[in-house]
């Protein structure tokens, strides 16, 4: 009976919120829609940049929360564009009684002045919310290329492996031919042992960069792999600071967020000069007298600014504006120094790459190749294979080292001048 009583209230609350507009049934409909919602499902082939960044901001808890800012906002909303409520009063003594009601009416666009200020603060709640996926999207980035990397350096490995295998039938035909001694199967023996090592701390490292991974994205079961290139772009095609910087200031979130702070904090100073006036009061009553009868009475009640007229709230909030527009400056001057920063560190990784790739790579065939037949024609030793093998394998992790850093100065560049995926939550 009391669980009755209960559920039966709550729907007779439910109804008045519903009648009264404090509920719409979006909202409800929304909120069973959020509990009812499924857990995201993990993909399950290999995911690109934009698929790993589109999950992440759709699953991070984080961003959500962040993104309830906006919410809290629109409620400030809500309450800035109320009116004051009425007062109600009753009084009785011997022969008469008086009951009336007075109503706060601020008269001098104060409530207005709040309405603006409100709007300017959700303005500035949408855009620290943008810095906040900003932020998130490039510690997801960042993780999405060291697991891209440690993918093919996993494959390096296994491919170092196969090649030391291969000598190894080289090497064992020659002993078994006579023309190589059992030194050269056991020092083999030996690299192999110590390759399998290198090849067991590659796949270990694979799997906590995965593990970081599909932690950012809020999936910590996810077996994730990624796919991306891993070649240098055309340096003829590289960006340039002014056209850049052009769309930056507007993409930026964090100028727009400190460009929105300012406003908010500049429109404040206005609100404080406006909540400065006095709100009047006016007031009706009915009274009813036994000497004079029944009779009303209307009357006007206005504080008078003699000892507070709100100086300090006024000064406070230009103070808050010059150090708004301070940080502003801040920021601004911060972005255009990343920005510079990091197209010289892109143009410099970049051709780092393509110098490598030219005079490194294109030797490890010609070497790799050498250093079997002079074995096999018995005028290069064990030793002299496996460190032609071992610098190969050496050349080709240097390189994954360069493109690791490149492919991080490439969206270092796309975080500085603000031109991130667009994904919807």
């Amino acid at each position: 009976m009391r669980a009755r009583k209960m559920n039966k209230w709550h729907f007779l609350a439910v109804a008045a919120a519903l009648c009264c507009g404090a509920v719409n049934a979006a909202d409800l409909a929304s909120g069973a829609e959020a509990v009812t919602s499924s857990v995201a499902v993990a993909p399950a082939g290999p995911v690109t940049l934009q698929e790993y960044l589109r999950l992440v901001v759709q699953n991070q808890p984080t961003l959500a929360a962040d993104r309830m800012q906006t919410a809290l906002a629109k409620a400030d909303s809500k309450s800035a564009s109320a009116f004051p409520n009425p007062a109600v009063h009753y009084t009785s003594k011997r022969g008469e009684k008086e009951w009336g009601v007075d109503q706060p009416i601020p008269i001098f666009g104060q409530r207005g002045m709040r309405m603006e200020n409100a709007k300017l603060g959700e303005k500035a709640a949408a855009a620290n919310v943008d810095v906040a996926v900003a932020v998130t999207m490039s510690d997801a980035a960042h993780a999405f290329n060291e697991l891209l990397v440690a993918q093919q350096r996993y494959k390096v490995w296994q491919g170092a492996q196969d090649e030391l295998n291969k000598a190894g039938y080289i090497v064992k035909g020659q002993i078994e031919a006579g023309t190589r001694s059992r030194y050269d199967g056991a020092r083999l023996n030996l690299q192999q042992a110590q390759m399998s090592m290198q090849v067991r701390k590659a796949q270990a490292a694979l799997k906590d960069a995965a593990s970081r991974v599909a932690s950012i994205a809020a999936l910590p079961q996810w077996q994730v792999t990624v796919d991306g290139s891993l070649q240098a772009s055309d340096l003829r095609h590289a960006p340039a600071y002014g056209p850049l910087w052009e769309t930056a200031q507007t993409r930026l979130p964090v100028l727009r967020a400190a460009q929105a702070e300012l406003e908010r904090a500049r429109q404040k100073i206005k609100l404080e000069q406006r909540e400065a006036l006095p709100t009047p009061t006016f007031g009706v009553a009915r009274i009813r007298n036994g000497v004079d009868g029944s009779f009303n009475q209307v009357g006007v009640n206005v504080e008078i600014p003699l000892f507070d007229r709100r100086q300090g709230g006024i000064d406070r909030a230009k103070v808050e504006a010059d150090q708004a527009e301070l940080r502003r400056d801040a920021a601004v001057l911060a972005a255009q120094s990343e920005l510079q920063r990091s197209l010289q560190q892109l143009q410099l990784r970049r051709s780092a790459v393509r110098d490598y790739e030219k005079e490194g790579l294109a030797q490890i065939a010609p070497l790799h190749q050498m250093a079997q037949d002079a074995y096999k024609l018995g005028k290069g030793t064990i030793l002299e294979l496996i460190d032609a093998l071992g610098s190969i394998t050496e050349h080709r992790l240097e390189h994954l080292e360069l493109v690791k850093d490149m492919l991080d100065a490439e969206w270092e560049v796309r975080l500085a001048s603000g031109d991130l995926p667009q994904v919807q939550p």
